[in-house]
């Protein structure tokens, strides 16, 4: 059975399996712009954030560009048998969630979401700025996705998640706020050794930054054999 992923900006992606759709870190209003107009928007929301008809929505952690408070209240209002999926201190941060919409997923942890479904939360390492951020591995039948979350780099990550050659690596590649950019993610990339790594969390707002050439070529220069996917924002490819 196919795997379907789609990138809707950001670190967001949709994954359906199996008519189950799965939703990791979306970020469809433009709710982290402040008065001064920082961190504002610059592309516009490549789908109706009420049309998406999600089973699960996983929320790395509680930043508003992963956990958007925008769209939580119209998503989980409309549907009741949407669930929500993070670390503790996420969930305590949708306030406007129900607690019977709420699964956690901390580090070490795994979850059933249904036939051949598992998330699974791993270490990663977004420092002070969120203690308990995770990155998640989704087993799919026999596909791995291994998104990465926002992580810096850091040379045991591998042997702290315990993942090696999923399928599909999904890693930020923006150098802001504790992320890696091109060149941490480029060896990140060749640590974990994936079939295809899609590079993702840029073309959202300036203080971003992130460049998926930039990406490309950093990772040449240390594998030449694993492939990078550059999607358009809304774009969906099957593995």
């Amino acid at each position: 059975m196919v795997v379907s992923i789609q990138w809707l900006g950001g670190a967001g992606f949709l994954i359906k399996y199996a008519e189950v759709c799965i939703g990791i870190d979306l970020y469809l209003s433009n709710s982290c712009m402040d008065r001064e107009g920082n961190l504002k928007r610059l592309v516009p929301v490549p789908v109706d954030p009420n049309s998406l008809k999600m089973d699960f929505l996983i929320a790395s952690h509680e930043h508003g560009d992963h956990l958007d408070q925008g769209c939580l209240t119209d998503w989980f209002s409309d549907d009741k048998r949407l669930k929500l999926i993070g670390p503790s201190i996420t969930l305590a941060s949708a306030k406007d969630v129900p607690e019977d919409q709420k699964l956690r997923l901390d580090r070490g942890d795994s979850l059933a979401l249904r036939e051949n479904i598992t998330a699974h939360g791993v270490f990663c390492d977004h420092g002070e700025q969120s203690p308990d951020c995770i990155g998640v591995l989704l087993v799919l039948g026999d596909k791995t996705i291994y998104f990465t979350s926002d992580t810096c780099y850091r040379p045991d990550l591998q042997e702290l998640t315990g993942i090696k050659n999923p399928d599909v690596m999904l890693v930020p590649i923006n150098p802001a706020y504790g992320n890696p950019g091109s060149d941490g993610a480029a060896k990140l990339t060749k640590m974990f050794s994936p079939k295809m790594v899609i590079p993702c969390h840029y073309w959202i707002t300036k203080e971003h930054g992130g460049d998926p050439a930039e990406f490309e070529s950093e990772l040449l220069k240390v594998s030449s054999e694993i492939k990078s996917t550059t999607l358009a924002i809304g774009e969906e490819m099957i593995v």
